[in-house]
């Protein structure tokens, strides 16, 4: 990692583009222009980094309450392999007539009970039957169990990175019925129940985009203003399960150029992912296209497993690692600046430029927050950000603008300066597997989730910086 250490005035901020438009509010008026600043540089790694809700994913199914229930080690052995995502297949059999028993219910739980041990999550989908001549369930009883399983999807929403609509039809697809629920109406009565049971920080994918169009009534794309709110725009993501394999990818469009711009606006702030299947008419998808589609479409995430036969020629000609690392988010630190020596009850100051090199940008919350860790005694000390990291899209630099205040009674001595991207669900946030690691070499900390900005500050009793009088101000952890 490369470090230059010069003293920075205005022209020279203004020169790496530092915005600096809360100061005054943050430090009640006090001129920071001037300010000694370090500057670091990072390198970029071009490590395959296994990061919550994104990447490949392990494809696996149950028969709920019946068999097939997840183990521990077995999670724990995707996520050494290199998948922070499995698919998971609920299907209920032996209830298209019936409500959902206990023992069915608490087979749901032990299973995200499960993935939160092993530190996954999985994209959920629950369908009657995996087989086209086999009955779905009638309208009523999916409703029953939607309503029945509203608690259990609250209460493990944490390891739920996505839900996709499923439920009507084979394999939940939304086609095959025997119910005579492939029309707008049932559709929309399953949609309103799934939105209805999943809690607002959470998104329902459906099938094609004309489910949708025709569910909200408009064709419009989500724009930037509607994105992130309690809206049900904003609620309903896509997923694709013949990616790349026709003309149409088997009737997921139909009008092929409108429907690609359509999802990818949505893609810049909604779930894009799915699987591949084998081709119809056309040649696999070679490493070109396939990357081309996969950023342009603003996919997260897709199947290891399936298909194979378009996998594995990714692999032959050699760009199955590169989309490995980009698809989803990736993002990668260029330059930070800081203030060395800070007095407690002063002011910090962090400005840290950041890109993403990924095809889109985290679909759900993400806290950001920066740490303070003293050398001598780990204490640590942590400042929420007021950053979204949904925000930082492809091809579009962030920059993370800090000042803030050391609490009056700080210790003196030295602290490392860290940026932890933590989940922001209490049962997850102190657990490193569901923290982003950033990716740049010598930064990424395991144990904790932290990731080392290679800036130590000194707090001493020289007053090198202007007291501070605003409200961010670093906490004891």
């Amino acid at each position: 990692m490369n470090k230059i250490f010069k003293l920075f005035g205005a022209g020279a901020l203004m020169f790496f583009g530092v915005a600096c438009a809360s100061c005054d509010k943050e430090k009640g008026g006090d001129d920071t222009s001037n300010l000694p600043m370090e500057l670091v540089s990072y390198d970029e790694s071009s490590e395959i980094i296994v990061n919550p809700e994104r990447g490949f994913y392990k494809a696996t199914s149950c028969e709920m309450g019946v068999s097939g229930a997840l183990s521990v080690s077995t999670l724990k052995g995707y996520r050494a392999s290199g998948y922070s995502l499995i698919f998971r297949y609920f299907y209920l059999k032996s209830f298209r007539d019936k409500p959902l028993t206990d023992e069915a219910l608490q087979f749901f739980d032990n299973d995200m009970a499960a993935m939160r041990e092993a530190g996954v999550k999985c994209v959920l989908r629950f369908a009657y039957t995996s087989l086209e001549t086999e009955p779905d369930a009638p309208l009523s009883i999916i409703q029953t169990h939607i309503d029945q399983l509203k608690p259990y999807i609250a209460k493990n929403a944490d390891v739920i990175a996505v839900w996709q609509a499923g439920f009507i039809g084979s394999w939940g697809e939304w086609y095959y019925t025997t119910n005579n629920l492939n029309n707008p109406t049932a559709r929309a009565a399953v949609l309103d129940k799934l939105l209805e049971a999943l809690p607002e920080n959470r998104v329902v994918q459906v099938r094609t985009p004309q489910y949708k169009q025709e569910y909200l009534n408009r064709t419009t794309a989500i724009n930037a203003s509607e994105a992130y709110t309690a809206s049900k725009v904003a609620r309903i993501g896509h997923h694709n399960d013949c990616f790349m394999a026709s003309e149409t990818d088997y009737g997921t469009y139909q009008n092929i150029t409108e429907d690609k711009k359509y999802l990818s606006q949505e893609g810049l702030y909604l779930p894009m992912g799915g699987e591949t299947c084998p081709p119809s008419g056309i040649s696999p998808a070679d490493c070109t296209k396939a990357q081309d589609e996969m950023r342009t479409l603003r996919w997260s995430y897709l199947n290891s497993d399936y298909y194979k036969g378009v996998n594995d020629r990714w692999i032959t000609q050699g760009c199955m690692d590169n989309i490995k690392r980009e698809m989803g988010y990736r993002f990668v630190l260029t330059t930070g600046e800081y203030t060395t020596n800070v007095t407690p009850g002063h002011l910090l100051k962090v400005v840290l430029k950041v890109k993403n090199a990924g095809y889109t940008a985290p679909f759900n919350p993400r806290d950001v927050e920066l740490v303070l860790r003293n050398v001598a005694d780990s204490t640590v000390y942590v400042l929420p950000l007021d950053a979204d990291p949904r925000k930082w899209k492809p091809g579009v630099g962030a920059t993370i603008d800090v000042e803030a205040g050391l609490p009056s009674d700080m210790p003196l001595g030295d602290y490392d300066i860290y940026l932890n991207l933590p989940d922001p669900m209490e049962t997850l946030r102190n657990n490193p597997d569901f923290s982003i690691q950033l990716a740049n070499k010598e930064v990424w900390e395991p144990k904790t989730g932290y990731n080392y900005l290679s800036m130590r500050i000194n707090v001493t009793e020289d007053e090198m910086t202007p007291s501070y009088s605003g409200e961010s101000v670093f906490a004891k952890k």
